[in-house]
């Protein structure tokens, strides 16, 4: 081969991309129950499980950009991160594929950009802070934090404080107990709950709600729809719309005093009771106060500018 054709192929060699295959990893290190543990994976899949040992294992591909895997206690956490350039198009190469097992009990902290995380039989505190997205979680107990901004959320057969929020994204919550916090904007709930405190700050959605029996419920909507089915109610409702409808359905005649208001603009209809709401003489604005059974619980509802309706 001449001069000339060796360098054509050296100039054509170093102009070629360069291709990076993923980088496997399967690691573990010794943890105790209850440690303290910062995940922070920006791209890709990460499930997260429970097992009866009392050490941290991870094993799977790193993000095909990744810069390393940083796995060890650092202060007073155990760190698992995939380090990726400061700066990179989110569309090249291939995001991380990880599994990572843990004891049962933990203080987690999740961050990622648009990961996906999937976290399953954990107990302790869990909180998770992402972007772009999706979270699952199933089987886990304790303080529970899991928000994403235009990400959606599945939960099912979760127990203790919940708060799950979502900007642009969806929630859809299954048979958790406890307390549960919902906050979404621009996005629809759909949550089968048999919590004892539901809350829920909604605006420019859809939610629908199927309770057992609270015995605290807290439902504000603005520019959003919203619809509870409830067998029964164990304690006090407070349910607030701004340019939102509201729909109660009650499984039985509930034992409650109900408190309605209209306001200006709002529509009644009651099909729970034969109690009729009442107009005011110069705003036309409807009320109407009635109690069922024993009236043992308080219901409150307001709207301005939206419609209620009660019905069995």
């Amino acid at each position: 081969m001449n001069k000339i054709s060796l360098t054509l192929l050296s100039s054509a060699l170093l102009l070629s991309p360069v291709l990076h295959a993923a980088e496997k990893v399967d690691q573990s290190a010794a943890l105790e129950s209850g440690a303290k543990l910062n995940i922070k994976i920006q791209r890709g899949e990460v499930k997260i499980r429970s097992w009866d040992k009392a050490e941290v294992a991870i094993k799977g591909k790193l993000d095909e950009l990744s810069e390393g895997l940083v796995f060890g206690q650092q202060g007073g956490s155990f760190v698992i991160e995939d380090k990726l350039p400061k700066s990179y198009n989110s569309r090249d190469k291939d995001g991380s594929k990880l599994e990572i097992f843990l004891p049962a009990t933990v203080n987690m902290k999740l961050k990622g950009v648009s990961a996906d995380y999937d976290l399953q039989g954990l107990e302790g505190e869990i909180s998770s802070a992402n972007v772009s997205g999706d979270i699952k979680g199933q089987d886990l107990k304790g303080n529970l934090q899991l928000t994403t901004v235009s990400g959606s959320i599945h939960t099912q057969s979760n127990q203790g404080e919940l708060y799950l929020e979502t900007v642009s994204g969806d929630i859809e919550d299954k048979q958790s107990l406890g307390k549960v916090s919902y906050r979404l904007v621009s996005g629809e709930l759909n949550a089968e709950s048999d919590a004892i405190e539901v809350e829920l700050d909604q605006v420019s959605g859809k939610s629908q709600l199927t309770l057992k029996a609270p015995e605290s419920l807290k439902a504000r909507t603005v520019s959003g729809d919203l619809s509870i089915a409830m067998q029964s109610l164990a304690g006090n409702a407070n349910v607030d719309s701004v340019s939102g409808d509201i729909e109660l359905k009650f499984a039985k005649l509930p034992n409650a005093a109900f408190d309605i208001s209209g306001g200006p603009g709002g529509k009644i209809d009651n099909q729970l009771t034969q109690d009729s709401p009442k107009k005011a003489k110069y705003t036309k604005a409807e009320s109407l106060q009635f109690q069922s059974g024993s009236g043992q619980a308080d219901v409150s509802i307001n709207t301005i500018s939206g419609r209620i309706k009660l019905q069995q």
